[in-house]
């Protein structure tokens, strides 16, 4: 059976990182992205957050362009789309 609360804990925590992207998107710097390794950003393989930042590219929420290195040392350059900026504000409680 499907554990409700976790699901309820991943929805909150891609709209977070949604709202992050979002914040820095909107913030009227130069670079409106987020820039890092993997590890800085996913933190470690396989982990709710890594998870969260690949099912957010799968759905087009987000863009990961990667800037070279390897591994987990890999830096990437991550920004919010078109489609995640209607999700999340589709999404913000009232």
């Amino acid at each position: 059976m499907i554990d409700a609360e976790k699901v309820r804990e991943r929805k909150k925590l891609r709209l977070d990182i949604l709202g992050e992207l979002y914040q820095i998107w909107f913030s009227g710097e130069e670079n409106n992205m987020l820039f890092g390794s993997k590890e800085d950003i996913y933190q470690k393989r396989n982990t709710e957050r890594h998870l969260a930042f690949h099912f957010m590219f799968e759905m087009g929420f987000i863009h990961i362009s990667p800037m070279g290195g390897k591994g987990m040392d890999e830096k990437l350059s991550i920004s919010i789309t078109a489609k995640g900026i209607d999700f999340l504000e589709s999404n913000l409680e009232e």
